[in-house]
């Protein structure tokens, strides 16, 4: 893979990420892994398979969209249940689906700087149901947080869990993920890639702390941000994905997470399935080469998954980006060049 380690390496030197963590899986196995830079600027100790990463988003596949489809499973939520059958008092959700939620096409808003008045998850929790909703549900699709708050609310209640021990019992545990989940300890933030240029704590270094404002305002712990990952770890779960879910999932649960669910108006599903970008989102991280029908998903902090089901390819990029800056113009171009030199090396190895 040596275009993609040279675009890599030459990112790390014009300092749009200090460190990279990449792997390809095809057919099953890793057919390329790496791991590039040095985390932490300061230090000398380089990026490795076990750096921890601060997965922002990767939270909502891995760990949201992840437990409701165990839920769906077990038989406690099916995707037509009310969200007002858990928030009876937010009357201004009927109608709107656990689907909706799932699948961003609930009409609720992107994004709400709740961290700027809230303290705490209930009080972060109610500010969502607070929020009015800007159009019918199933009638538009708007990538929003609030949604997968919800989500991850609802799978609490569902529960009577928290999200943290439920994705440490319910997925870390099974599928053997060492150092995956939410508010790391003290043994595992000193591995952790530092971020930096949080809103809400804007002069600090952050290691093994949430950068998401939001989810740090909820305690780290909260359905659409708040994870923390390894490149060895997050292998375990796309082999999962790829082998049809075993030894977590069920077939046809993946293939809700494969496939795209989103319904909007009267056309077919497009733009998400249960859980991952799907084309033509314009937010699924594929470049220019990888194929439509590859669905992904990306975070804010600088990682990415993406998976091409008919050739069982998976493709994970972890970067602590949000070190240098929040800015989004460089990283984007340099993470379109490395997917792209990945797409046209993955037929050679």
């Amino acid at each position: 893979m040596a275009h993609a380690e040279q675009v890599i390496q030459e990112a790390i030197a014009n300092q749009v990420f200090p460190s990279a963590v990449c792997a390809v899986l095809l057919g099953g196995r890793v057919r390329f892994q790496g791991a590039f830079g040095t985390p932490d600027p300061n230090s000398d100790t380089p990026a490795s398979p076990t750096t921890l990463y601060d997965l922002a988003s990767l939270t909502k596949p891995l760990s949201t969209a992840t437990l409701a489809l165990l839920a769906l499973e077990e038989g406690k939520l099916t995707l037509e249940t009310p969200v007002v059958r858990f928030f009876p008092e937010a009357k201004h959700l009927e109608g709107v689906l656990v689907k909706h939620l799932l699948t961003h096409t609930s009409g609720l808003p992107a994004w709400r700087a709740f961290y700027k008045t809230a303290s705490g998850a209930e009080a972060v929790l109610n500010a969502v149901l607070n929020t009015p909703r800007t159009r019918p549900p199933g009638q538009g699709y708007t990538y929003s947080d609030l949604g997968y708050i919800l989500m991850g609310a609802i799978i609490e209640r569902v529960y009577d869990r928290s999200l943290a021990e439920l994705f440490r019992t319910k997925v870390a545990e099974p599928l053997g993920l060492a150092a995956t989940g939410y508010n790391p300890p003290a043994e595992l933030r000193a591995n952790a890639a530092p971020t930096a240029h949080s809103e809400s704590r804007p002069n600090q270094i952050l290691r093994g702390e949430v950068h998401d404002e939001n989810a740090y305002a909820m305690g780290g712990v909260a359905g659409h941000a708040g994870l923390f990952g390894t490149l060895e770890d997050l292998i375990r779960y796309a082999r999962m994905v790829l082998s049809g879910g075993r030894p977590l999932l069920s077939y046809y649960s993946v293939q809700l997470l494969l496939t795209p669910q989103a319904q909007i108006g009267n056309q077919p599903p497009s733009m998400h399935t249960i859980g991952l970008f799907a084309h033509p989102n314009p937010l699924l991280p594929r470049g220019d080469l990888f194929p439509p029908r590859c669905v992904g998903h990306s975070g804010f902090t600088g990682t990415l998954m993406l998976f091409d089901p008919q050739v069982e390819l998976a493709v994970i990029l972890l970067t602590n980006h949000v070190y240098y800056t929040r800015e989004k113009e460089a990283y984007l171009d340099y993470r379109r060049r490395i997917l792209n030199a990945l797409a046209a090396q993955v037929g050679e190895v």
